[in-house]
């Protein structure tokens, strides 16, 4: 419960220091909100009046103040562009984004822990060192540019997807889920690479320790050993860089959206970003750094209940 109530205060902080930048941040970019709403009907007059009704003549710090008031209590505001609420456009595209990162997170953990095992056991052996130069080649990839690969090769030779043929969950879960697998795989590609690498190296050097060779005079077989003893405490590197990957997919993810033409978080955000949408920059800005510090508390618990020795105090 101590831990808890920490880690909770430190988010609050977080998401204290992380919204209070980037509301600051648009308002040093140049651009005005007011002027993108009107577009070509913008005229002196009808900027001020709209500046006016939007409260954007306030103080920074009072119009923040505004906004962290109106979140805090469940309202995210309207959104400047589309006049919408911001909370229903944000629930709506949070799905999305969230399953593209799940599906990507699971593709990591079935390439990397089987592969990372194997490449182990046959360590220096014609597979391992394929497998060594094909990650390396895997792991210089951003996902941006893999995306552009699959979809080249996936889409327009062998036709397995149509690229953007986006598929609602709504209308179809299972299109849904089919449409999302290659954007996911190109996120998952190079973290998967890196994986691999690190959980390779990690069995080795921990089969290298005196335990393990305890646990062989004892009569216990390879696969004993590896499964209930090795694996076990290799585990803690990877459960980190895994933590790690999943938070930086869930911001990598908004452009792999863009790619494969997926409307999710990204695109809403991007048009935001252009139009001085601050609501919705917010709103987004919030769910994703939710999202990372719930993926970091999570890590947390799972160290423990890989390894009960692990406290987190």
């Amino acid at each position: 419960m101590r831990y808890a109530g920490k880690k909770m205060i430190t988010m609050l902080l977080t998401l204290f220091a992380v919204t209070l930048f980037v509301f600051l941040a648009f308002h040093l970019i140049s651009g005005d909100p007011a002027t993108s709403m009107l577009g070509t009907d913008a005229t002196p007059e009808r900027i001020a009046a709209l500046r006016q009704e939007l409260g954007l003549n306030d103080p920074v710090l009072v119009q923040y103040g505004r906004w962290a008031k109106g979140f805090l209590t469940g309202d995210m505001g309207t959104s400047y562009s589309y006049r919408l609420p911001v909370g229903e456009m944000v629930l709506d595209k949070l799905p999305v984004t969230v399953t593209l990162t799940i599906m990507a997170f699971i593709l990591i953990v079935i390439i990397s822990v089987p592969m990372g095992i194997y490449t182990a056991r046959h360590a220096g052996g014609w597979v391992d060192r394929a497998i060594y130069m094909v990650n390396q080649v895997i792991m210089a990839f951003p996902p941006f540019f893999a995306g552009i690969l699959i979809t080249l090769v996936f889409g327009r030779i062998f036709r397995l997807f149509t690229p953007g043929g986006y598929v609602s969950y709504e209308k179809s879960f299972a299109g849904f889920v089919s449409y999302l697998f290659f954007p996911a795989l190109a996120i998952a590609l190079p973290k998967a690479a890196m994986a691999v690498k690190l959980l390779r190296s990690s069995l080795i050097s921990e089969s290298k320790l005196d335990y393990v060779r305890t646990a062989y005079s004892r009569g216990n077989a390879t696969r004993d050993v590896l499964y209930k003893h090795v694996l076990k405490n290799a585990l803690i590197p990877l459960i980190t860089f895994l933590g790690m990957a999943l938070a930086d997919m869930i911001a990598g993810s908004l452009i792999i959206e863009q790619v494969f033409g997926i409307p999710g978080l990204g695109r809403i955000l991007l048009s935001a970003i252009s139009n001085r949408d601050y609501p919705v920059v917010m709103a987004v800005i919030v769910c994703i750094a939710v999202l990372v510090l719930l993926v970091n508390m999570a890590v947390d618990i799972i160290y423990g209940l890989v390894d009960p020795r692990i406290t987190v105090e």
